[in-house]
């Protein structure tokens, strides 16, 4: 840990820019490099649709169940399952759910089982803190809940109709 502070001190306290090379500034009068075009991005092969599960991946949720889950708060509601980070390489995806921890709560008749990664919410990353804060808000108002996840290989959606509609 201490070697890892030092070299995050050093690279920190290092010169910003080539010492050896001259900056755009002394270089005025000759040609400059053609700037080399950015590398595109990898294309992630389409992943098929993963084959179902026990539970459901549709239906219709009562608003009023919804709202006493809003009301405890994400805290509350995290309570119930366990979760990792799922990264590829250095780049995090997604919520990896290692196991469901409370058989009673709203998750146990839901087509997730353990190993399953979630990307998104209703379109939206889940990521940070603040962003699992502002889909917890909008769910609030929200006429739909979709969840966007991977399964091994595989994706799969959940989506939810909330019933009834809200005004």
């Amino acid at each position: 840990m201490r070697a890892l502070l030092c070299l995050t001190l050093l690279a920190a306290c290092g010169p910003k820019a080539d010492p050896q090379k001259p900056s755009y500034d002394d270089d005025l009068g000759g040609a400059r490099e053609p700037a080399a075009e950015p590398a595109a991005a990898p294309v992630a092969p389409e992943r098929p649709l993963a084959p179902p599960g026990k539970g459901l991946r549709t239906g219709t949720i009562e608003r009023a169940r919804l709202v006493a889950v809003l009301d405890g708060g994400p805290g509350n509601f995290l309570r119930q399952l366990e979760v990792t980070p799922h990264m590829d390489g250095e780049r995090f995806v997604g919520w990896q759910l290692v196991q469901l921890l409370d058989r009673t709560g709203p998750l146990v008749d839901v087509d997730v089982v353990p190993g399953d990664v979630l990307l998104a919410i209703n379109g939206k990353p889940i990521s940070r803190p603040d962003q699992l804060q502002a889909v917890w808000d909008s769910l609030r108002t929200a006429n739909e809940l979709d969840a966007d996840l991977w399964r091994g290989g595989g994706k799969l959606r959940l989506a939810f109709t909330i019933d009834p509609p809200a005004k």
